[in-house]
């Protein structure tokens, strides 16, 4: 009988076996994506640089008003875990940032139109505060109520001209065109439909809460523009967040002396028509790129400042920020730098 002997793999064996598993176990991690976004700081711009204004004086600020952005990036799992080990990034799942049908293309536009808007918003209320009356120019309908005259009459979009043949400048003008009129009158309105002017008639309901006031069944706006050229140059940056900052440095800029004291400061927050400031995403992102580039001071809604306060962060001061008087009121007793 023959005695054989087993004998065992050498150890380089294993050790390869092993370095080939792992190797091609990571480059199948590596191209697995994540249903999450990292978020982390942004680049950061002077707000003051992007304001344009024309035919009035102007006062070009020493001081900075910083406005903040976020960068966000698709992870696969090595990023995730390095993400999740450092505190000044956040994951988040991508539900909570765009819907899981939207395209790169449509979310591109999405934040850019908020970011017109966000313009618009703030251009009104810096001059609104600087006692500049805003030229009205259109009368829009943004909204037909279901059931109602209008609804198949009037489309959202449609520029509202004249009401019986009385012009039609201000949103205000709409319901006053009606005075003296009642519940199953017939109206004429001369309206503007993707630039055809148009005539349309229709019969007035009686309001639910008063049966004696007529209502057509439509919300309009009205559109205005400065009273002399004002614009800002924010580039190809998206999002309604920079709405507080923009308005002050509009401020700013018309307005002689320094809003700043000199200081550098930075701010992120929404801007209403009525000067409130709404909360933003990002702010612990947005916290560490303040400090990062310098700020003393961050001014933050109102409704981030407890989730501010937890950023990773060494000596910036957060300040909450309900609405813009309480920013200029702080600016203005600001101790100079």
């Amino acid at each position: 009988m023959q005695d054989t002997q087993r004998t065992n793999p050498p150890w380089p064996v294993y050790l390869a076996s092993f370095l080939l598993f792992a190797g091609v176990l990571s480059v199948v991690l590596w191209n697995v994506e994540l249903p999450y976004l990292a978020w982390s700081a942004g680049p950061v711009s002077d707000a003051a640089d992007a304001i344009d204004v024309e035919e009035v004086e102007v006062f070009t600020p020493e001081g900075e008003l910083l406005m903040l952005t976020v960068l966000s990036q698709d992870v696969n799992v090595f990023e995730a875990v390095i993400a999740g080990l450092d505190p000044t990034i956040d994951l988040l799942r991508k539900e909570r940032v765009r819907p899981p049908d939207e395209t790169d293309e449509e979310y591109r536009e999405r934040v850019l139109a908020q970011m017109d808007d966000s313009q618009i918003r703030a251009i009104t209320v810096a001059l609104t505060s600087l006692g500049y009356e805003m030229v009205p120019i259109d009368v829009i309908v943004i909204e037909i109520v279901a059931d109602l005259p209008a609804d198949g009459v009037l489309e959202p979009g449609d520029s509202v001209n004249t009401v019986n043949g009385v012009e039609i400048v201000r949103s205000a003008d709409v319901p006053e065109a009606l005075g003296g009129l009642a519940p199953g009158d017939e109206v004429t309105l001369g309206i503007t439909r993707v630039g055809s002017d148009m005539e349309v008639t229709l019969q007035l309901a009686a309001r639910d809460d008063d049966p004696d006031a007529p209502i057509m069944g439509i919300v309009v706006r009205e559109l205005t523009e400065p009273p002399f050229p004002v614009a800002i140059q924010a580039g190809n940056v998206g999002g309604p967040s920079a709405g507080m900052m923009h308005a002050l440095a509009i401020i700013d800029t018309l307005t002689p002396g320094e809003l700043t004291g000199g200081n550098v400061i930075a701010g992120t927050g929404t801007i209403e028509y009525d000067g409130s400031v709404g909360s933003i995403g990002g702010i612990r992102q947005k916290v560490v790129a303040a400090e990062a580039a310098g700020a003393s001071v961050i001014l933050v809604p109102a409704g981030n400042y407890e989730e501010a306060l937890t950023a990773e962060r060494d000596s910036i001061d957060i300040v909450p920020i309900a609405n813009l008087e309480e920013a200029i009121a702080y600016l203005e007793n600001l101790e100079a730098a």
